[in-house]
């Protein structure tokens, strides 16, 4: 079985990684730890729960400690607590949550939950308090994308796309962006497209352009590992929110293209 150690790696980590946890009188914010995400996937490898609750169980415990701990939460409503969602489909997945944290602050990888196989989009983002924040990426994979991002004039190849798609993945069957990227592109020279190879972050250090397609749901990993990697990220993902747009220019350092 996994050990929750493994919830610190992969694009959800952020869930563990961001944990600080404040129960002080005086403070300002108080960051509740909101292990989602980390206990659905411990459940999808042990089983524990045949019913697939495990994340609304969590949920309700981790709101009734947070009230019992003391008077912080209830004299403002939740305004000062921050919760954090790591995936696309939370925190809609979740029964009771935006009545529960209506004026809570909200960390979300999207501004709103979808399935293109099973939910249509439900907005769970307030541009007023919640934030969006970008997806996790291992630091060993960071350092080694940086370690093989090359001088632009070193690369040869002009756009690259790896990973799941209907080809190689069932549940990407309506995911059409990422089965086109591979149907029109795959024979063109200076193109690297496809399912996952051994090389990916050398094939991505050697690119001018790493596309970004939309997954299952609008956010993609694929943006924040192209910025490690050095190449020019091109956003296939219509109803992408990226994150800290208030501060950050996203236009001079990458492309945002219509998927359709």
């Amino acid at each position: 079985g996994m050990t929750p150690l493994q919830c610190l790696f992969g694009m959800y980590g952020t869930e563990l990684l961001f944990h600080r946890r404040l129960l002080e009188e005086d403070a300002e914010l108080f960051f509740v730890p909101s292990y989602f995400k980390c206990v659905e996937v411990l459940n999808y490898f042990d089983g524990f729960d045949q019913e697939g609750n495990e994340a609304a169980v969590i949920f309700d415990a981790t709101l009734a400690y947070v009230r019992s701990a003391g008077p912080w939460f209830q004299r403002n409503d939740g305004a000062d607590h921050v919760f954090l969602f790591s995936w696309g489909r939370h925190p809609c997945r979740i029964p009771g949550w935006r009545p529960e944290l209506r004026s809570a602050i909200l960390l979300q990888v999207e501004d709103h939950c979808e399935d293109l196989n099973t939910e249509n989009p439900i907005s769970s983002f307030s541009r007023w308090k919640d934030i969006i924040i970008p997806g996790h990426t291992d630091q060993w994979r960071a350092l080694e994308l940086q370690r093989q991002n090359l001088r632009f004039e070193q690369r040869d190849i002009f756009l690259s796309f790896h990973g799941r798609f209907s080809g190689n993945t069932g549940s990407y069957e309506n995911v059409t962006v990422r089965r086109q990227i591979v149907e029109q592109f795959e024979h063109l020279p200076d193109v690297s497209v496809g399912g996952f190879i051994e090389d990916y972050h050398q094939v991505l250090g050697r690119s001018l352009f790493c596309l970004a397609p939309r997954g299952i749901t609008p956010w993609t990993i694929h943006l924040f590992v192209a910025l490690f990697a050095g190449c020019i990220p091109v956003i296939l993902s219509d109803d992408l929110e990226a994150p800290f747009q208030e501060i950050i220019d996203w236009t001079t350092f990458s492309i945002k293209w219509p998927s359709h």
